[in-house]
């Protein structure tokens, strides 16, 4: 919670000027008790009809000071609390995007949501509406405790009585529900992934008859969900009873002996009623502790996961004096690479082992090999999602970790396999790598790759609404039109993952030769699935288990007895009738 605090400080001035108008309204609050003691003594009784009128004007406007100054506390701490929320939440998604593959690769996306919406939402409510409690509460015990002994200490000091006993349950219960918010918040992001993991895989589930399964597999999260939170209730249910109970015995206080001293004639029945009034402000805090202290409690749990994210350390940064690119000629090598995604003394666990190929400015090469073989490892390397343990990545003869990070991917040009469309139009995910396109560059770039046909039999053409990752368009829309955004953005460097395998055979055809076109004069690195798509690369790579076994055209490692002529012997196999 200092953290919080902290990073507030640029917008102090709101809670600045919010907290005074808290102390100020609570002042305009205690007036009211304090001026019925002097109409009852020094009006009613008497009959001073013209000291009576004085007071209850005085005590309009203290009404009326309460209220303009309530106004003015809950803007400014509002807004400070906006404000502050709204560079959190964009610090924390910035810091989100910086962060490695790795780490996003072990959070489950709902957990990620939870945290960016219903932790960074509880901190908004605790700057807010908490503080403002906070301040308010300390301001009326301090200032009524102040008037209640000077109007009569020994009846005060009674008082007080019930506070070592709230402070002392007070102390027990925080405790106690810290661990239990913490509980809490750790089950609702369980709830949150299996959720979004669920719809996102709702065509899986219903293809498999799974619902019931999965509507169990909720109910489980569910229900540690609520089982945390009925913990977290049986303590506050007993908290909030025990504090009121301690705090009408100071009532009965108040009561019982201040009673018998008005009828002793110690103190007027204006002082009595004026303290019978304060009496249960005074207690007000006493009572909003626990409730204070419980928001503080979910507060901390919340900022702990938030500041948890922002502490994660940024994988993939910027060398000191890394240079933007303006340009590449696209030659790339890599030097004795070696690459794991667990324990790098593990030999068994590393991706890549010692790789080194060359390829020349405007040559394409193929990567071929079985699943987990290290294509997609390579890949990643060369847009620094990873950098290497050992040896290095090279771009026209400089090690890629001289780049900056952020002009070395716009480089580069990625068709991928799994192709994935944000939920826009067709126009806005075809220019999203280059959004100064005009509409005569998008649309040629659709025609390139097969996709300006389909797009305009759609009713609003351009303008069709994809849906959440392209649910609208079928599995070879989707991948012709993630084709169409990177030839429009024409990159240096092109990096093709099988382009072509969710296409019918005729659009297959089409996209091929717009491929061809498209790596005319380009480096392109091709992951081929299908070998007979690797015959389009000038020179083949051949891994097997992290390592480059074999290398050559697609004629001369067919002649080889190795692991290529295998893998086309075995796909021409299951190509023949």
């Amino acid at each position: 919670m200092t953290k919080l605090m902290n990073y507030c400080k640029p917008h102090k001035k709101r809670l600045v000027f919010g907290s005074l108008s808290v102390v100020v309204a609570s002042v305009f609050g205690l007036m009211p008790p304090y001026l019925i003691r002097i109409a009852i003594d020094e009006a009613i009784v008497p009959g001073n009809i013209e000291l009576l009128m004085m007071v209850v004007g005085a005590t309009a406007g203290a009404y009326l000071g309460k209220a303009v100054f309530e106004y003015s506390q809950n803007f400014f701490l509002f807004t400070f609390a906006q404000e502050a929320i709204y560079h959190l939440r964009m610090d924390t998604y910035k810091h989100l995007q910086e962060l490695s593959l790795s780490f996003h690769s072990n959070q489950p996306t709902g957990k990620m949501m939870s945290k960016l919406s219903n932790d960074i939402n509880r901190l908004q409510r605790f700057l807010s509406s908490t503080i403002r409690e906070i301040i308010r509460n300390i301001t009326i015990g301090l200032l009524i405790g102040i008037i209640l002994f000077w109007m009569n200490w020994k009846l005060a000091f009674f008082t007080l009585v019930p506070i070592p006993i709230i402070g002392f349950m007070t102390y027990h219960f925080v405790g106690k529900i810290r661990p239990k918010w913490d509980a809490v918040r750790k089950a609702v992001g369980n709830v949150n992934s299996r959720l979004h993991n669920n719809i996102a895989g709702i065509e899986t589930i219903k293809s498999f008859v799974r619902e019931d399964y999965e509507l169990g597999r909720i109910e489980s999260v569910s229900n540690e969900y609520r089982e945390t939170n009925v913990e977290s209730i049986k303590l506050w249910s007993k908290f909030f009873p025990a504090v009121g109970f301690a705090v009408s015995v100071g009532a009965v206080i108040v009561i019982g002996y201040g009673g018998y001293l008005a009828m002793e004639e110690v103190i007027t029945i204006g002082t009595l009623i004026a303290f019978n009034g304060y009496i249960w402000q005074f207690y007000q805090p006493m009572r909003m502790l626990g409730w204070v202290t419980n928001s503080h409690q979910r507060a901390a749990a919340s900022a702990s996961r938030v500041f948890g994210i922002l502490e994660e350390p940024v994988g993939i940064t910027n060398r000191q004096g890394a240079e933007n690119i303006d340009s590449i000629e696209g030659d790339l090598e890599f030097e004795n690479v070696t690459f794991h995604y667990g324990d790098p003394d593990k030999e068994e666990e590393r991706a890549l082992h010692d790789v080194s190929f060359h390829v020349k400015a405007g040559e394409t090469i193929a990567l071929v090999g079985p699943s987990g073989s290290g294509k997609t490892t390579l890949v990643n390397l060369i847009l620094r999602f990873y950098d290497p343990d050992d040896g290095s990545v090279k771009i026209d003869g400089r090690d890629i970790r001289d780049f900056d990070v952020k002009s070395l991917r716009n480089k580069i040009g990625i068709v991928s396999q799994d192709a994935f469309l944000f939920d826009e139009d067709i126009m806005t995910n075809i220019s999203y790598g280059n959004p100064e396109a005009s509409g005569e560059e998008i649309k040629k770039a659709a025609e390139n790759a097969a996709a300006h046909g389909f797009i305009e039999s759609f009713d609003d053409g351009y303008r069709t609404q994809v849906g959440e990752d392209g649910v609208k368009l079928s599995g070879g829309q989707k991948q012709r039109i993630s084709i169409a955004r990177t030839i429009l953005n024409d990159p240096e460097i092109l990096i093709l993952d099988e382009a072509t395998s969710d296409v019918d055979t005729i659009t297959e055809v089409k996209i091929q030769k717009a491929i061809k076109d498209l790596i005319k004069d380009r480096t392109t690195i091709m992951i081929a699935h299908d070998l007979s798509t690797a015959r389009l690369a000038d020179k083949i790579l051949c891994l097997e288990n992290g390592r480059i076994v074999q290398k050559g055209t697609h004629e001369e490692l067919i002649e080889e007895e190795g692991l290529y002529s295998k893998l086309w012997e075995m796909q021409s196999s299951l190509n023949k009738p």
